[in-house]
């Protein structure tokens, strides 16, 4: 797909440099041109004077942003455009006022444009644009909004999420249209925000959400402009607007009081976890029938029982005759500072003494179990070796044998499941923003070759996107456990359910 990016100056930010260019790497979308904008001369005399004593009110966010947030973000450093679009034909634009606060391009610089013939019009700057400009491109102007539209609109970006304590801040990149922030949602993610630093939630943001771009185009290429998905709720948000000196004074302690807050979580507290097997059927306990049976069920639970210096978490078993069955989970040890894999069997009332089934000098975690030909495996989740790789084991279930399933990879929680006559895999993998891009791989068998689904990431949502267990089937419906990470990672499971898994893939 053609397009032609609209900025404000030669130098772009960091972001969206990235955007550009994960765009064209993506084989999806090419540069047709590049629109610059002219900026005005900067005011002088008594004008200059007058605009500062005007806007007297935000000095101390400017100031902040400054000297407190620019410094210590990514996200926004400079970058030359002009070496990534190569010979791209450019034109400097001279904006007509519309209206009190709208804008199109001048004459000359539309008629560039059309001449261009671009699929879409990719926008890094001016203001609200207006006019002739918006039917330019069949897919339209497509502008990044960092915000959920429905709670947060306006400026600074991921500054009111932290000021009003969401836990969450969310991006959508939309078709511009008459309406302001009413164009459709072409993609959109939520990402977890950081309250004792305003700089790093605000690259969450920026660079988290460089790759929508590269994804709807994939989308378009693959599937056609489709209908807009019906949302919850097109309800719109206020505006907000550049924060006063009061309130980025409140500010300042909130975020003061969210960083000792952490200190004390990461530095003077433990992490407690533990495994349980639980006598009821996964949709009971995963909520699919009801909150009250899901209660009943998880009261019935059989505790496993850590020793003084570990935890257990991330339990995956199977049945092993008519009522064993046999378990491995992660077993940390904080004196070590790592997990192995460890291994138990349940016989339908009490565990059996653990024994370590794969031990490495780096953290093991998510030992997913699965059956390949005639006996299981576990996978487990071993990201500091960069690798995804199977496991057989013997009788006591020690690791005998090292099957690689993903060589050379930063997969995390590699989860796998076979539908449609193919293997599956579902994985994390962190890119600008923890625990939020879900990517999806398929093949004909665990031997590969293994293709990446066409829309990678298929999820960016920090609520719903890292696995969280075994994917299963209910009423003839498959659902995927997942964890949310939003207010902290693992706080809380949410099941999601798959509705199709179509082989769209790149090579």
């Amino acid at each position: 797909m053609r397009f032609v990016i609209l900025c404000n100056s030669p130098n772009v930010e960091a972001w969206q440099a990235e955007c550009i260019r994960e765009a064209i790497a993506s084989g999806a979308a090419t540069v047709a041109g590049v629109v610059v904008r002219n900026n005005a001369a900067p005011p002088s005399g008594l004008d200059k004077w007058t605009k500062r004593w005007r806007d007297r009110s935000i000095l101390a966010w400017r100031l902040f942003d400054r000297f407190c947030v620019r410094p210590f973000s990514k996200a926004v450093a400079p970058v030359d455009l002009f070496p990534l679009i190569g010979n791209a034909p450019r034109i400097a634009d001279s904006p007509v006022s519309v209206g009190k606060y709208g804008q199109t391009l001048d004459a000359p610089t539309i008629e560039f444009v059309r001449s261009l013939k671009p699929d879409f019009i990719l926008r890094f700057g001016y203001g609200i644009l207006k006019g002739d400009i918006l039917d330019v491109a069949p897919y339209g102007i497509w502008s990044y909004h960092h915000g959920d539209p429905a709670s947060f609109r306006g400026q600074p970006p991921g500054f009111w999420e932290i000021f009003n304590g969401a836990k969450t801040a969310g991006v959508i990149l939309q078709v511009l249209g008459a309406e302001l922030d009413g164009g459709r949602i072409l993609h959109r993610g939520t990402f977890a925000v950081t309250p004792q630093s305003y700089a790093k939630t605000r690259d969450t943001l920026y660079l988290g959400s460089t790759s929508f771009v590269a994804r709807t185009c994939r989308d378009i290429l693959a599937n056609g402009w489709r209908e807009e998905r019906p949302t919850e709720s097109r309800a719109l948000g206020p505006v907000y607007r550049q924060p006063t000196t009061r309130q980025v004074a409140r500010f300042a302690i909130l975020s003061l009081l969210a960083r000792v807050s952490a200190f004390h979580k990461y530095r003077w507290t433990r992490q407690s976890w533990n495994c349980a097997v639980v006598p009821q059927p996964i949709h009971i306990v995963a909520g699919l029938a009801g909150p009250n049976p899901q209660r009943d069920a998880l009261r019935s639970a059989v505790w496993m029982s850590p020793g003084r210096d570990e935890f257990y978490a991330d339990p995956f078993g199977f049945k092993r005759g008519a009522s064993r069955f046999q378990i491995f989970f992660e077993r940390f040890r904080w004196s070590a500072d790592r997990g192995d894999i460890a291994t138990t069997v349940f016989d339908g009332n009490t565990f059996e003494p653990c024994t370590t089934a794969f031990e490495a000098p780096t953290h093991l975690s998510y030992p997913y179990v699965v059956r390949r030909g005639d006996r299981h495996v576990f996978i487990p989740e071993h990201s500091a070796a960069r690798e995804v790789c199977s496991f057989e084991f013997d009788d006591q279930g020690v690791a005998i044998g090292k099957v690689p399933i993903f060589p050379e990879t930063d997969m995390i929680d590699t989860t796998f499941v076979e539908q449609g006559g193919r293997i599956w895999a579902f994985a994390l993998i962190d890119n600008h923003a923890k625990n939020t891009h879900l990517h999806l791989f398929h093949a004909e068998s665990y031997d590969g070759p293994w293709l990446a689904h066409c829309l990678n990431p298929i999820k960016s949502d920090v609520r719903s996107s890292r696995p969280a267990g075994t994917p299963f089937e209910h009423e003839g419906k498959l659902f995927r456990p997942a964890q949310d990470c939003s207010s902290v990672y693992g706080g809380a499971v949410t099941v999601n359910q798959i509705v199709i898994m179509m082989r769209i893939s790149v090579q």
